[in-house]
């Protein structure tokens, strides 16, 4: 059996300030992953492009 390995991107929008004008359930599509400038487009109206960078120390994701 080969076990099957999970890769957790973390996306940070703090500089985002229109965030008013997307609606909660707002479609997006998460698109370039494997590029080194994946792009998020959202309700089809905002593209946003991105660029990784390396995490230092330890990220805790929470869900509500």
């Amino acid at each position: 059996e080969s076990e099957e390995e999970s890769e957790y991107v973390l996306i940070d929008l703090d500089e985002i300030a229109d965030f008013d004008l997307i609606p909660d359930n707002a479609p997006f599509v998460l698109s370039g992953l494997d590029t080194i400038n994946p792009v998020l487009l959202i309700d089809n109206k905002i593209k946003l492009i991105g660029e990784y960078q390396e995490t230092v120390g330890t990220c805790l994701v929470l869900s509500k």
